[in-house]
């Protein structure tokens, strides 16, 4: 029996509700990934499958420290739960069917170097000076408009449609084309082509929604817009 006495009642009754949606809100160090950590552990104890259940936190730390927690309660089992940020949960569920959106299983993931040396080389592409165009600048709006779902001519119509605009658009454009052409995804790519995944591909949805009966989320930062 996992022994809950440790926890507060609070706690408890977070752990103990197993049926239904559940939202805890907690502060800094009130003992969120405890709980979460026993819940799992819980529902193993009440004979869910490991492989049933996924856990989702938000820093690659926290996630190597939640499969720890989980590991000490459960043992062996707990390599079966998920256990990953959502980058690299979505990137798991890329790296099975990527190929359903016309790109190859063994695509590369671009880091922020990567990334600030594909827009320094779109710019020089272009003509177009680093100093007027700060390649960590465009990279945020980049970033920000695929956070926001926008494609690169969307974005220019969202934007505004003025001189300095069109180059970024075009920047935005030629960078997309470098990511496809080098069989790379950025950072943001993997939530993106995650949520175009199961949009245009019912039976993947479906085959996620079957594979999994418990999602809990430890963690999660809302991005800010530029």
């Amino acid at each position: 029996m996992i022994d809950l006495t440790t926890l507060n009642p609070q706690q408890r009754l977070a752990v103990e509700t197993t049926r239904g949606p559940l939202l805890v809100l907690a502060g800094a160090g009130s003992g969120k990934t405890r709980v979460l950590t026993y819940r799992v552990a819980r529902l193993v104890e009440q004979g869910v499958p490991p492989w049933k259940i996924l856990a989702i936190t938000f820093t690659n730390k926290a996630a190597k420290e939640m499969a720890a927690r989980i590991a000490a309660l459960v043992g062996e089992q707990a390599q079966n739960v998920w256990v990953s940020t959502f980058h690299a949960c979505c990137a798991r569920i890329l790296r099975r069917d990527i190929e359903k959106l016309g790109h190859k299983l063994q695509f590369a993931i671009y880091d922020e170097n990567d990334r600030i040396a594909l827009i320094k080389s779109v710019l020089k592409q272009l003509d177009l000076s680093d100093k007027e165009y700060p390649p960590r600048q465009v990279r945020a709006v980049i970033s920000d408009a695929k956070n926001r779902l926008l494609s690169p001519a969307e974005w220019l119509k969202d934007a505004g449609d003025n001189f300095r605009n069109k180059q970024l658009c075009e920047v935005y454009a030629r960078y997309e084309e470098g990511l496809r052409g080098n069989n790379a995804l950025d950072f943001d790519d993997l939530l993106l082509k995650a949520l175009e995944l199961f949009a245009s591909q019912p039976p993947v949805l479906d085959y996620y929604r079957n594979r999994f009966d418990y999602i809990l989320v430890d963690e999660y930062h809302q991005r800010r817009t530029i």
